[in-house]
């Protein structure tokens, strides 16, 4: 098994100021990417880009950016070419979700999500892919989530959002066989991370025991790109939640999840 290391030049990691983002920067560093990190918090940024400098002897560049707006990718890729490095590696990961049905959500929160869950991804993947395949070499990294695999009532909009990576992501990897350029995506489940709250979900979040810190998500996400995988499910409780949502009929599963989340509401 070879160890992915990068071919020299940088990753990009979006959503970088804290949780898995956070943490995959730091499992990039630790075996020698540069860094560009993405994020809305200017001050955050710059604090773990010294951290990241000291610790690791890398180069660490920081964007502040809110990649929910309109053209955020073409508004980011403008400051990335103020940088001198090349983007080997892009890690998607920036994103959030909105808990409760559907109606009283309103309309610009949602549109908001699927800009930065979707359309923030694909627009960087399509900007940045051909750099990758001229110079035969690269990494896509997409971050969706265990409720890519399955509707999730009172979660729709964004586990629809977390289907579409994972797909977009398999069919990226086999049209990109033979360019020197790989896609994967990691699907965690419920993490250590500010999700629930930015949800607002708040504590209807799975038990304590079932989720994962965001550090070890980072550290079987860079296990599963080493093995060479296209789909990495973080969590041994996910992975089999991941097998038996693929075997079930989705209306079937949608069904079964909202009696789930409909108790876990009336208990609260």
């Amino acid at each position: 098994m070879s160890i992915f290391r990068g071919w020299g030049g940088a990753a990009l990691v979006t959503g970088a100021s804290g949780g898995i983002g956070l943490e995959l920067a730091r499992s990039l560093a630790e075996r020698g990417f540069d860094l560009i990190l993405v994020a809305r918090s200017l001050g955050k940024l710059e604090r773990i880009a010294m951290k990241l400098k000291v610790t690791h002897h890398v180069r660490v560049h920081v964007v502040k950016a809110d990649l929910s707006e309109p053209d955020a990718a073409e508004h980011l890729m403008a400051e990335l070419r103020t940088i001198d490095l090349d983007i080997d590696v892009l890690v998607n990961n920036a994103g959030f979700g909105i808990y409760g049905r559907f109606p009283a959500r309103g309309p610009e929160r949602e549109t908001e999500m699927i800009r930065l869950n979707v359309m923030t991804p694909t627009g960087l993947v399509a900007r940045l892919l051909p750099g990758m395949i001229r110079r035969r070499r690269g990494m896509i990294l997409n971050v969706a989530s265990t409720a890519g695999f399955a509707p999730v009532p009172l979660l729709g909009t964004y586990a629809g959002t977390k289907a579409f990576l994972l797909h977009w992501t398999l069919s990226l990897a086999e049209e990109l066989e033979g360019t020197g350029v790989r896609a994967a995506v990691l699907c965690p489940g419920s993490t250590r991370t500010n999700f629930h709250a930015v949800s607002g979900a708040g504590e209807r979040r799975p038990p304590d025991a079932l989720r994962q810190d965001a550090s070890d998500v980072a550290r079987e996400c860079l296990r599963g790109l080493d093995r060479g995988k296209k789909v990495i499910v973080s969590g041994s409780v996910n992975r089999i939640h991941a097998r038996v949502a693929r075997l079930v009929p989705p209306a079937f599963a949608a069904r079964l999840a909202w009696k789930w989340m409909r108790r876990r509401e009336r208990r609260r």
